[in-house]
């Protein structure tokens, strides 16, 4: 009976610490999500106490809105650019500082620096570097290439975003993928040299395939990071030029604080949420058949 006594007490204690945390968790997610379920079946301006029931017609709209299908299809060519040139980067420099010398050490903090820094921050510096900076260095030096449009033209604009969010983050990767490179037993990487290997055979034949939950890891950090860009757009380009820069976060938040059509922004944040729903389920299947392959 003693026993039966100190299990129910301890099932006790258990549930008096977890019930605070699930209390907050539904209060700041499961609440707000099943919220937004309802109103996307509404119209509504998200102020007025009046809404108008219209069940699926937000839905509809979605699919016949030709901005939100552009700020679809922009999000996911930046995503798939961004995932694929940061993770390349990133891998690239943790194998340049992985060991532990003074040296790798300063490169990993200068790579490092820039993540701690808000993208809020970093495009209004990058702001201030095309504007007046270039505009004060071609005053005095009179070079055409302080003078271009920077901002004027959506395929430039679009590598600026790239290579704005890229040199954030490139420090951020880099820390997993040296976690992971650290990880490897230097037994494998001698026995493979000793066996006649290459640099290049170590790396894709013993190193990479031992870098799975890493890379996987950091494949679905960037492609997270990428599908919910939205600070950077606010602040920097606010979409321009003629819209050519609107992600479907800046394009959901426009529309439900600026057009005041909240029932339709919810319905295009619900469609999106399953969007990336399947793209993550995609990318956990292909990350068990590659464990199994490699």
């Amino acid at each position: 009976m003693g026993s039966i006594h100190r299990g129910r007490k301890q099932y006790l204690y258990f549930i008096l610490f977890v019930l605070p945390a699930l209390f907050f968790v539904l209060l700041a997610t499961d609440i707000p999500f099943v919220l937004n379920m309802v109103y996307s079946l509404f119209e509504w301006n998200g102020i007025s106490k009046s809404a108008t029931f219209v069940g699926l017609q937000n839905f509809v709209k979605v699919f016949h809105d030709k901005l939100f299908w552009k700020s679809f299809l922009f999000t996911m060519r930046y995503t798939v650019y961004y995932v694929i040139l940061v993770n390349i980067l990133s891998l690239f420099v943790a194998l340049q500082l992985w060991k532990n010398t003074f040296a790798s050490k300063v490169g990993r903090t200068l790579y490092y620096v820039p993540h701690i820094i808000s993208l809020t921050a970093i495009s209004l510096v990058w702001q201030f570097i095309l504007g007046p900076i270039f505009s004060g260095f071609y005053d005095i030096t009179g070079i055409p290439f302080f003078h271009y449009s920077w901002l004027g033209r959506p395929k430039l604009t679009f590598i600026i975003i790239l290579v704005m969010t890229i040199w954030q983050n490139i420090g951020f990767y880099m820390v997993n993928y040296i976690a992971g490179i650290i990880t490897i037993p230097r037994e494998l990487v001698e026995a493979a040299v000793i066996d006649g290997a290459n640099s290049k055979q170590c790396f894709m034949k013993v190193m990479l395939p031992l870098m799975v939950p890493s890379l996987s890891i950091c494949i679905l950090l960037s492609m997270m990071f990428g599908l919910k860009l939205f600070d950077i757009i606010m602040v920097f380009t606010q979409g321009g030029p003629v819209n050519s820069t609107i992600s479907v976060s800046f394009n959901i938040y426009k529309e439900a604080f600026s057009a005041n059509h909240y029932g339709l922004a919810t319905a295009k944040s619900l469609f999106f949420v399953a969007v990336v729903l399947c793209i993550t389920g995609v990318l956990f299947q292909l990350r068990k058949k590659w464990e199994v392959e490699m």
